[in-house]
Order: C-alpha cells, then sequence, then structure tokens
C-alpha cells in the first residue's frame, strides 16, 4: 500500500512505473536487465536509459535525487538524459518515448487508486 503523503513511498512507486513501462517497450527484456542492464546488451541500456528519463522529465525527480534512489553514478543519470534527449528527435523514437511516459504515468496512478481503494475498504 502507497502513502500517497509520503515522498519516499510516491518516489518508489514512480521508479516501479517508470521501469515497468520501459520493460513493456522493451517486452523481449526481464525486468531485471531493464533495472541493471548487462555491459553487451544495448537495448537493455536504452531501456534503462529511458525509464531515467521519464523519471526526471515526466515525473520531474531532480538528478541528484535520482542518483541517490538508483544508487548509480552521476554520470550514468546525466548520459540518460543526454541520450534519450538526442533521440527524441527522431519522430519513431519520440513517438515510442511519449507511449512509455504515458504508461508510466497510468502506472503510478493505477498504484494511488489501489492503494486509495485499500485504505477506503479498511
Amino acid at each position: 500500500m502507497i502513502n500517497p503523503y509520503s515522498e519516499e513511498e510516491r518516489l518508489q512507486a514512480m521508479i516501479s512505473a517508470s521501469f515497468r513501462a520501459s520493460r513493456a517497450h522493451f517486452n523481449h527484456l526481464p525486468l531485471r536487465h531493464v533495472i541493471n542492464p548487462p555491459a553487451d546488451m544495448f537495448d537493455a541500456k536504452l531501456a534503462r536509459q529511458v525509464a531515467i528519463y521519464v523519471l526526471h522529465i515526466d515525473f520531474g525527480v531532480p538528478r541528484r535525487r535520482l542518483v541517490a534512489l538508483l544508487s548509480v553514478a552521476r554520470w550514468t543519470v546525466m548520459q540518460a538524459v543526454r541520450t534519450v534527449e538526442e533521440r527524441r528527435f527522431e519522430t519513431l523514437f519520440d513517438r515510442a518515448y511519449e507511449r512509455i511516459g504515458a504508461r508510466a504515468k497510468d502506472n503510478f496512478m493505477a498504484a494511488l487508486h489501489e492503494a486509495a481503494e485499500e485504505r477506503g475498504a479498511a
């Protein structure tokens, strides 16, 4: 259950929603590879970069906060933002990104509504 008044729980729900949305688009990858991509899997790296970009742009999580939350290097977050921003100029990639961002927001809102229903039923 998510407490909507707890910043930490909301952030964890946003992280989950973003990674699940990115994984849904890259459906050939297991979630563990999106979270921690193997060195030789460039599509897994891109999936993680998209999830990080969604967290930063769509959910408004500051880059420094992402570094601490995801336990990654500052360079990793900066590179993710830079890579996705550069690729968004491609129309096909931008449309895919928009779908991933929308799915992440839907996942997050669904988690909040589910938590509200659980609190209401209790």
